[in-house]
């Protein structure tokens, strides 16, 4: 069961990828210099393609945690309810966090949601250890 929330992270991060591509795709035809994507350098890419590669990498980074929380329950055989909900959940807010990002990025409820998908992640890590160590406690 715990591999759907996985794949779900998974797809979410293929999806923003395309999108990502797609967006540097469109610019490079509205007339942006595409050597600008294979250094970096020089002028930057239209706000709209800027913020889909910035998600794509955000999806690099804290979602590292949640996979890592998901395998080690997995293989330590601690999937319940809770983490397996937690998880869901999580997903349901990283897609939320995308959803704002790359449509109208108001800042104030992009954080809500960034904040939200780390608190829970928080939760999973912490109810995965207590089922880790309620018996050595």
């Amino acid at each position: 069961m715990m591999l759907l929330p996985i794949l779900g992270q998974v797809l979410l991060t293929f999806y923003v990828g395309v999108v990502a591509r797609l967006r540097r795709d469109k610019a490079v035809k509205e007339g942006f210099n595409w050597r600008y994507f294979k250094t970096f350098e020089g002028d930057k890419p239209p706000r709209y393609v800027l913020q889909a590669d910035q998600h794509l990498v955000n999806l690099f980074e804290a979602p590292v945690l949640f996979f890592t929380a998901g395998i080690l329950s997995i293989t330590l055989e601690k999937v319940d309810i809770v983490i397996f909900s937690l998880s869901i959940l999580y997903v349901i807010t990283r897609i939320w966090h995308a959803r704002i990002t790359l449509t109208n990025n108001r800042l104030l409820w992009r954080a809500r949601a960034f904040i939200l998908s780390c608190l829970i992640l928080l939760m999973i890590w912490i109810w995965l250890i207590i089922l880790t160590f309620k018996n050595i406690i």
